[in-house]
């Protein structure tokens, strides 16, 4: 009995955590580099050097290092978020996806 209960216990536990991150994860972690990238475009009008380079792209890298160990990032449902969450970022994401 004692081994039927750890056994169903077991496998509870490895099916419970084999399973990808859900709905919500990818709505946070969408959010932290929506958040992240409003801050990079702050910094850049910020910036009155008179360079006028386009970092986007490179931003965007950096940003994506915030969430790249929670969510696969090249998930379609991280690009739903994105599209959800800000839909500016949705053609940059679609390329950064691309290029990985």
């Amino acid at each position: 009995m004692k081994k039927t209960i750890l056994a169903i216990g077991v496998l509870t536990f490895t099916l419970a955590s084999c399973g990808g991150p859900g709905k919500a994860e990818f709505d946070k972690a969408a959010t932290t580099l929506c958040d992240c990238m409003a801050e990079k475009d702050a910094e850049n009008e910020a910036d009155d050097s008179g360079m006028d380079i386009d970092m986007t792209d490179l931003d965007y890298s950096l940003c994506a290092l915030d969430v790249v160990f929670d969510v696969d990032i090249s998930d379609e449902q991280m690009a739903t978020s994105i599209s959800e969450k800000c839909p500016d970022l949705a053609d940059t994401h679609a390329e950064y996806v691309k290029g990985l």
